[in-house]
């Protein structure tokens, strides 16, 4: 059986985002070891209490990275206003 090779990686802890009109789904990725990472699933509303509880879980996995799909416009208010970034 071949050696697995681990992926280099860029970023040790990122997150990816799917933004939809009512609400987001975001998975953190923390590869700090990369042949083990941890993916972190969670779902959040569009309301801007639970945006800043999606700000606070992204800092208690330790994530300044946040890479977002959205087919519409859904994110401009929501999420650029409320945001740390």
């Amino acid at each position: 059986m071949a050696k697995v090779k681990p992926m280099d990686v860029t970023l040790p802890i990122a997150c990816g985002v799917d933004v939809h009109k009512r609400f987001i789904v975001a998975v953190v990725c923390d590869a700090s070891d990369p042949l083990h990472p941890a993916y972190f699933k969670k779902r959040f509303s569009t309301f801007t209490n639970d945006l800043i509880r999606f700000d606070h879980w992204l800092l208690e996995h330790g994530c300044r990275h946040v890479c977002m799909e959205s087919t519409g416009k859904y994110w401009i208010p929501r999420l650029l206003k409320k945001s740390r970034f």
